[in-house]
C-alpha cells in the first residue's frame, strides 16, 4: 500500500480536524498539521491498514502508540488528542501541536546557563518517574525527542513510536529493543556479545537504560557547545571505556555536577541512580544548592552557531543508526504533537520537513521485564472504537473520517468507516480502564513458580500447597480500607500484627512476615462466576530475622472500582501457596 492512498490534501476534515497541510512523510506514517475548534494540532496516520500485507508491522505500531499514550497525562509528556481512522482504513492519531525547539536547538539558540539545563533535567526526571509508576519505558529518549516550549520554557517528551508498556504485544525479532545507537546504555552491546550465535535472545530493557539514555542526553548538553552539528564525538556507550568527565571536557561545569553525570553514566548498571525518581532527587538536590557557577552559560555563545531560520526544511534530525547528519538552518516551529508518537522511522535515517525529527527503526518489542511484567493483551468481544476520542467525546460513536469530494453542489461529502473488533479490543483497553469501565482487562499470563521456589516453600518455610495466610496486600496503604492498585505495579504485602491469625500462620508466616511481587487485574471471563477481581502474585518472602526466598502465592480479591487505569479492592485478604498459576 502506497502513501498515496492516504494523502490528505488542504481542507480535507477527517473527524472534525481540518488539515492544513503534511508536516512529515516516513516510513511508518504520515504527519499533517491539522486544525480543530481553532486551535493547531497534529495527525499521524499510519502508511498501512491492518489487512494491507504489511510485514513491518506499522499499523500494529501505530495502535500500540496510541494506546500508550492513553495511559499518560503528564505536563511534560506529549498528549494526545485523539484516534480513529481514515477513510482508508489506516489509523490515525491526534496531538498536541508543540511550538518550540529541540533540546539541541535549545542550547544553541538560547544559550542556557548551567542551572537553566539542569532545571529542564529535573522536570524530565519527574516525566520519566511518573511514566515509569504506569509500566511504559520510552526506549528512545534523545536530543530531537525533547521539545522545549517557546512560550514557557517547559520540556516535552515526544515521539512514542518506540515506547513499551506493560501490555505491550511482542513486535520485535531482533535481540535489541528499537532506540538509537548513541544513546544505548553499554549493557546492551554486552548481551549483544553474549548471545551472538543465540537467535532468540531478546534484551529486557530497563529502567536502567533509561537513566543512561538521560544522562547522555545531559552529557552531550554540558559538553557540546553545538549539539545540531555533525561532529566526531566521543562514544558515550563505549561498556571499557567511559567519555572523560564532563568538567575536563567543558572546564564551566562545576565538580559535583560532572560526578553526578559520570555517576549516571556508570559502565554498571548498579551504580547509577536506583531509578528515576532516585535521579530526579539528585538532580533537585544539585539545583536547590547551585550558586553562581551554575548561573553562567554552559559554552560562551560564541563557541556555538548562531543562525537565523531559513522557513524552509527542518531542523537537523538523529538518524537511527546514531549518527548525525548534516547540519541544516531551520525554521522552529515544531509540531511536537507530530513527533509525539511522531512518524514511527524507517529502519534507515531521513529528513522530513516541517521540523519532524527522524525517528529510530520500528517499535519491536522485546517482553520488558522491568518492574512491570509482560502480559499479552487480552480479546475482549467485538465492540465498535469510538471515534477519535478527543476530550470529552462519548465512547462507543462510530469512527468516520470526512474528506472534501466536492459534490455537484460544491460541499463536501462525508464518509463513514467502521473498525475491526481486534482494533477495538487493542485501543479500548486502556481507553476504558481510564474511563472507569470495568469491561476491560489486565491479565497475567500463565506461570511456573521462580526457580527454587518449591524446594524453600517445602524445605525451608515448611509450607503446603495451598496453605492460606491473611496478609495486608500493599503495606503503603491502610490494611483496613479499600486500595488502589495499578496493574504491573511492584507490591509489597505483610502479615498485620492482628489476631485472628490461624495457628499455622503463626508459625510458618507469622506477624511481620513480607511479601514480595506484583499487581494484576483478571476479568470474570477467566474463570471467577462473581465478577472482576485483583490478583496479587507474590514471588519472594522475608521472615522477621530470616533471609529473603523464592515462593508462589497469589492472592484474589474482589475489585470496586476502575479509575485512571486502576484497580479498587479491599487491602486485607487472605491468599493461598500454589505451584503455578493458569
Amino acid at each position: 500500500m502506497t502513501a498515496t492512498l492516504f494523502r490528505l490534501p488542504s481542507g480535507t476534515v477527517v473527524d472534525g480536524w481540518r488539515v492544513s497541510r503534511e508536516l512529515g512523510n516516513g516510513g511508518f506514517a504520515v504527519v499533517f498539521l491539522v486544525e480543530k475548534n481553532g486551535k493547531p494540532h497534529a495527525l499521524k496516520v499510519a502508511r498501512h491498514r491492518e489487512a494491507s500485507g504489511d510485514d513491518k508491522q506499522t499499523h500494529a505500531r501505530m495502535v500500540r502508540e496510541a494506546t500508550t499514550l492513553l495511559m499518560l497525562d503528564h505536563p511534560n509528556i506529549i498528549r494526545h488528542r485523539g484516534y480513529g481512522y481514515a477513510e482508508t482504513g489506516n489509523m490515525y492519531v491526534a496531538l498536541e501541536y508543540v511550538d518550540g525547539w529541540t533540546l539541541a536547538e535549545w542550547k544553541e539558540r538560547k544559550h542556557p546557563t548551567i542551572h537553566e539545563i539542569l532545571r529542564v533535567f529535573v522536570k524530565l526526571a519527574s516525566a520519566l518517574s511518573y511514566m515509569h509508576a504506569r509500566g511504559v519505558l520510552h526506549r528512545d529518549l534523545k536530543l530531537v525527542n525533547v521539545l522545549i516550549r517557546k512560550s514557557d520554557g517547559e520540556p516535552i517528551i515526544i515521539d512514542f513510536g518506540c515506547a513499551t508498556y506493560t501490555l505491550a504485544d511482542d513486535l520485535t525479532e531482533e535481540g535489541l529493543p528499537p532506540g538509537t545507537e548513541r544513546f544505548r546504555a553499554p549493557e546492551q552491546f554486552k548481551f549483544l556479545r553474549e548471545h551472538k550465535n543465540e537467535h532468540r535472545a531478546r534484551y529486557a530493557f530497563k529502567v536502567a537504560d533509561e537513566i543512561f539514555a538521560l544522562g547522555a542526553m545531559f552529557y552531550e548538553l554540558l559538553t557540546d557547545p553545538r549539539p545540531t552539528e555533525h561532529n566526531r564525538r566521543v562514544s558515550l556507550n563505549n561498556p571499557l571505556m567511559p567519555p572523560p568527565p564532563a568538567c575536563e571536557v567543558n572546564p564551566r561545569i562545576p565538580d559535583q555536577l560532572s560526578e553526578l553525570v559520570e555517576k549516571i553514566l556508570s559502565r554498571d548498571p548498579s551504580k547509577r541512580p536506583v531509578d528515576t525518581e532516585a535521579l530526579r532527587r539528585e538532580l533537585e538536590e544539585h539545583l536547590e544548592r547551585s550558586g553562581a557557577e551554575y548561573m553562567v552559560p554552559a559554552h560562551a555563545p560564541s563557541e556555538q552557531w548562531r543562525s537565523e531560520p531559513s522557513g524552509v526544511g527542518g531542523p537537523p534530525v538523529e538518524p537511527s543508526n546514531g549518527l548525525r547528519p548534516r547540519k541544516v538552518a531551520t525554521k522552529t516551529l515544531v509540531a511536537g504533537a507530530a513527533v509525539a508518537t511522531a512518524l514511527a522511522a524507517a529502519a534507515t535515517s531521513w529528513f522530513v520537513p516541517g521540523d519532524i525529527p527522524a525517528l529510530p527503526p520500528p517499535p519491536h518489542s522485546s517482553p520488558p521485564t522491568t518492574s512491570p511484567p509482560d502480559m499479552s493483551l487480552p480479546s475482549p468481544a467485538p465492540m465498535v472504537l469510538p471515534s477519535a476520542t478527543d476530550v470529552g467525546q462519548k465512547e462507543g460513536s462510530t469512527v468516520k473520517m470526512t474528506t472534501p469530494e466536492i459534490s455537484t453542489q460544491g460541499r463536501p461529502t462525508r464518509v463513514r468507516n467502521k473498525v475491526s473488533a481486534a482494533d477495538c479490543a487493542a485501543l479500548s483497553l486502556v481507553a476504558a480502564l481510564a474511563a472507569g469501565c470495568p469491561s476491560s482487562q489486565i491479565r497475567p499470563e500463565s506461570f511456573t513458580c521462580p526457580a527454587g521456589a518449591e524446594r524453600a516453600m517445602v524445605n525451608e518455610l515448611h509450607w503446603r500447597r495451598f496453605d492460606r495466610f491473611v496478609l495486608t496486600l500493599d503495606d503503603r496503604h491502610d490494611r483496613n480500607g479499600k486500595t488502589w492498585f495499578t496493574p504491573g505495579s511492584e507490591v509489597v504485602g505483610v502479615v498485620p500484627k492482628a489476631e485472628g491469625l490461624d495457628r499455622r500462620q503463626y508459625e510458618v508466616a507469622p506477624p511481620g512476615t513480607r511479601f514480595y511481587g506484583k499487581a494484576y487485574y483478571l476479568s470474570d471471563k477467566m474463570g471467577r462466576a462473581d465478577g472482576p477481581a485483583l490478583v496479587v502474585r507474590y514471588d519472594r518472602v522475608k521472615l522477621p530475622g530470616q533471609d529473603e526466598r523464592p515462593i508462589c502465592f497469589v492472592v484474589e480479591s474482589r475489585s470496586y472500582g476502575f479509575k485512571d487505569g486502576r484497580v479498587q479492592a479491599s487491602n486485607e485478604n487472605e491468599g493461598r501457596v500454589v505451584d503455578r498459576w493458569p
